[in-house]
């Protein structure tokens, strides 16, 4: 592939889940391309990928936010906060356990 001065390009990355061999479901997939130039300044570039897999079908947990700040408070003061989820997936969704610090 060659780019003009000023012009862009394009590099498409595909990963098929279905062909990794070490995959199990639900593991993060941390991937990389290397991209090799002719530039004297970056030879090589690397593009770093990743994902989870999960299994089709199943549950999907998504959080509206995962951090919250109370600000200042003051002692003896009780504070709470809700955090609003939903099951985005296809099968039914179980909260085992809920573990404060």
């Amino acid at each position: 592939m060659e780019i003009s001065p000023g012009a862009e390009g394009v590099i498409t990355v595909t990963y098929n889940s279905g062909n990794d061999p070490v995959l199990k479901t639900g593991e993060e997939v941390l991937k990389s391309v290397e991209v090799w130039t002719n530039d004297p300044k970056r030879k090589m570039i690397i593009l770093a990928l990743q994902g989870k897999v999960e299994a089709p079908g199943g549950p999907r947990i998504e959080f509206s936010n995962t951090a919250y700040d109370f600000g200042s408070v003051n002692e003896g003061e009780v504070v709470s906060h809700d955090f609003v989820f939903r099951n985005k997936g296809e099968s039914m969704l179980r909260i085992e356990k809920v573990i404060p610090s």
